[in-house]
């Protein structure tokens, strides 16, 4: 499966940096209003069930972001059991995909025997997104938890004007007995499960070498998730992803580590408003006023989805191995840091270039390379090109409605565009070096290549 994009060792993709005023203003030769890439013929079960899949999956933002503990990986982690909770309770209604459990160790989907016609797909997912959540966000602030509880009964309600109260029932049955079993598997991976309660290791001690790193700033943090690398992935190859060796750490002026510590320094005197406004638009690393950077590009998913009006299978499809990808990037870009422990660029500035200095906002607590926000873009853009076209065009309105900074929407040509502006992102703000994002976005594509490869439907896996 996705052999031809194993290789580690491939040329890092470029990135597109976006320092100029002028870059970024949409070629308005393009057609103005882009018609829906796919006709709405589906039943209307399956149309009921794609707007429930889209609500819960915005709601899951809401719980994220309001719920201590969830920063990026272990909140892309949740949002992959989230996803396969939901695909394994449609699949009753999706003869031509098959379990995850042929692709994963230890998993074992439950009987989905159901008489013909006595299968309600919305009844199924409902429950097992309301499920899956209320386990993982049992410590949510009650409020917005209970949102879980009325999201799932005003569904409820509209499904039984038209669909037989047994059938309901039943189907709500299978879809919570699916997100219990899922659950339960999370939890065997010991490394990951609960995550959120323990993001920092007060007894990990980093190297003390010139050049590593260490915890940056006046209120400094412990290391984040230190030992994140070994939570166990979805996809077998992103164990087999061969690392880019990091610039060797050289303070002298002249020196390509130098160079890149002062393109950061540089681009900060001062950050023109286009590049401000880039450079917070991606932030999304603040617990309670955004979702996390891996979070980010579900609310991007659900927009393009929505937009497309693509056809239930795919919508399932899309969650799922979008939600893998950014897993595993997570996963991957997490033993890297860690591995390599190269020092942030407020560390060395600080050092070596201007005391005084320092970046945009506060520099994340732990190492530098490779750039998990520019690993979970390119992961999630290749799956999003994949389902919905490499030149899908999309307004992002995630922040359309935050004071605290230039949430205003952005237009892109592709998910490819928004990966690579979100990869710049980091350098405007002062808490990545370039070579940090480029290894991010080409660990990145390799796993969403991966993700893609992932062979769901049922004539695919038969020669798995």
């Amino acid at each position: 499966m996705g052999k031809q994009h194993r290789n580690g060792n491939r040329s890092a993709p470029g990135i597109r940096w976006m320092f100029p005023a002028t870059v970024l203003l949409l070629c308005m030769s393009l057609l103005l209003h882009q018609c829906s890439l796919y006709q709405a013929t589906e039943l209307p079960e399956r149309r009921m069930a794609t707007q429930m899949a889209i609500r819960w999956n915005q709601l899951a933002l809401d719980l994220e972001r309001h719920t201590m503990g969830f920063r990026p990986p272990v909140s892309a982690r949740m949002f992959a059991y989230v996803e396969m909770a939901a695909y394994e309770a449609s699949l009753p209604d999706m003869p031509d995909y098959v379990s995850m459990e042929k692709f994963v160790t230890g998993y074992q989907k439950p009987a989905d025997k159901f008489a013909k016609d006595q299968f309600s797909l919305p009844a199924s997912i409902n429950a097992a997104y309301a499920q899956i959540l209320r386990h993982f966000f049992s410590s949510a602030p009650k409020k917005i938890l209970l949102e879980v509880d009325l999201q799932e009964q005003r569904f409820r309600q509209d499904m039984l004007a038209n669909t037989p109260e047994t059938m309901v029932n039943t189907s709500v049955v299978f879809g919570q007995k699916v997100a219990d079993i899922v659950w339960e598997w999370s939890k065997t991976d010991k490394e990951g499960h609960n995550g959120h309660l323990y993001n920092y290791d007060h007894g990990y001690e980093p190297q003390t070498c010139e050049g590593c790193w260490q915890p940056t700033g006046e209120h400094a943090s412990p290391a984040l998730l230190p030992y994140w690398g070994r939570v166990r992935p979805f996809l077998p190859e992103t164990q087999s992803i061969v690392f880019k060796e990091p610039l060797a750490f050289d303070k002298n002026p002249g020196s390509d580590f130098y160079a890149e510590a002062m393109e950061v320094f540089s681009v900060s005197q001062p950050l023109s408003k286009e590049n401000l406004w880039i450079a917070e638009y991606w932030s999304d690393d603040h617990p309670g006023l955004t979702s996390s950077p891996a979070a980010r590009w579900i609310s991007i998913a659900n927009q393009a989805l929505e937009k497309s009006e693509a056809p239930f299978p795919l919508v399932m499809e899309t969650y799922l191995k979008s939600a893998i990808a950014l897993h595993d990037s997570g996963v991957s870009t997490w033993e890297a840091k860690y591995r390599f422990n190269v020092t942030r660029p407020e560390t060395y500035i600080r050092k070596y270039i201007d005391p005084k200095w320092e970046p945009l906002h506060p520099t994340p607590s732990f190492p530098a390379y490779p750039s998990g926000h520019s690993a979970f873009g390119a992961a999630a853009a290749e799956v999003l090109s994949d389902a919905l076209g490499q030149h899908f065009e999309l307004a992002d309105r995630t922040h359309e409605k935050r004071q605290e900074f230039a949430g205003t929407p952005r237009n892109y040509h592709s998910f490819g565009e928004m990966a690579r502006e979100n990869a710049a992102s980091r350098v405007l703000l002062g808490v990545h070096y370039r070579m940090d994002c480029e290894e991010g976005m080409r660990l990145g594509k390799i796993i969403g290549l991966n993700a893609v490869a992932l062979p769901l439907k049922r004539n695919e896996a038969a020669v798995y």
